[in-house]
């Protein structure tokens, strides 16, 4: 079965984003957000709600205080929900408040774990770098 990874902003999840398919969904939000309302659909068979910001620390740059950057721990939690639904959903839907930078940035590791082309996400998108890195570095089956 062929999975689809699919990028979009958090108003368009909101107000019912059209997946012709089974999917999961993980949702990203700023540190300070409300969890996104994620309507029930029959297609949604998970989701995975998660909470940091666009930041991109840069060497031994402190970030400010209220400026939370994924974590390994919520890399961990990402590759633990996608390996649960790979087998199950015909595709992943990947959303943060603009569908800009930390979503393709998921997104793009995910298609390198799936064996899938990652190219797409870097032209139409400008995904986060420190994002990106840190799930290719913390991925399932990384030697």
């Amino acid at each position: 079965m062929s999975i689809q990874i699919l990028v979009t902003d958090r108003a368009s999840i909101e107000r019912g984003f059209l997946v012709r398919s089974s999917y999961a969904l993980i949702s990203i939000r700023d540190s300070d957000a409300k969890r996104a309302r994620v309507p029930k659909v029959a297609g949604l068979r998970g989701f995975l709600h998660l909470a940091f910001d666009d930041a991109e620390p840069l060497g031994s740059a402190k970030l400010p205080a209220h400026i939370k950057s994924i974590t390994v721990t919520d890399a961990r939690r990402i590759w633990r929900f996608v390996k649960e639904h790979r087998t199950t959903v015909g595709a992943f839907v990947i959303h943060c408040h603009q569908g800009m930078s930390r979503s393709p940035a998921v997104a793009a590791a995910l298609a390198v774990y799936l064996g899938m082309d990652e190219k797409p996400f870097w032209r139409e998108h400008a995904p986060n770098l420190y994002v990106y890195r840190l799930l290719c570095d913390t991925r399932p089956g990384k030697a």
